[in-house]
């Protein structure tokens, strides 16, 4: 029990002809991995979301609290909310900022309490924190075009 925090990375493929052979064969190879072929028709241009889990924390309420405060208007509930590319971005830059001067974590990167949220402390398992964000962050942005990111928490 506690939190789980996760960033995925979702694309959308299709094929049909005007696609091109590479993106059709992308395509092919999603649909026969999860062997969907069954439900790819002719009659209808198919498609597919390709959902991939890129990130994972545990406790690391800070990451949480700027995910709440940055890309869910303030709404902590579970959901899964879109984090756009500036925002990837964004929390990397201060994730760096915060390891180059940890007098700098407080006012950047506050901690966040919640019910079995772990530790509100600016310790070794803070700054660990960061650094597993910064590797995660740094992944992503490598991941080339057409990707979109979604951050999701349970407790």
């Amino acid at each position: 029990m506690g939190l789980d925090q996760y960033l995925y990375a979702n694309k959308y493929l299709s094929a049909s002809e005007w696609m091109g052979t590479e993106t059709n064969e992308k395509f092919a190879a999603v649909v026969k991995a999860v062997n969907a072929e069954k439900f790819v028709t002719t009659t209808e241009m198919p498609s597919a979301s390709v959902d991939i889990k890129v990130g994972y924390w545990r406790k690391s309420n800070q990451i949480h609290q700027w995910f709440v405060n940055n890309c869910q208007d303030g709404e902590d509930n579970c959901a899964k909310y879109y984090v756009g590319l500036e925002k990837v971005q964004l929390l990397l830059d201060i994730c760096k900022m915060v390891l180059a001067d940890h007098s700098l974590a407080e006012e950047l990167l506050p901690t966040g309490a919640g019910f079995f949220f772990g530790s509100t402390q600016y310790d070794e398992f803070y700054f660990g924190d960061l650094e597993d964000t910064v590797d995660i962050l740094e992944n992503c942005l490598t991941m080339g075009e057409g990707w979109d990111f979604f951050y999701q928490s349970s407790w």
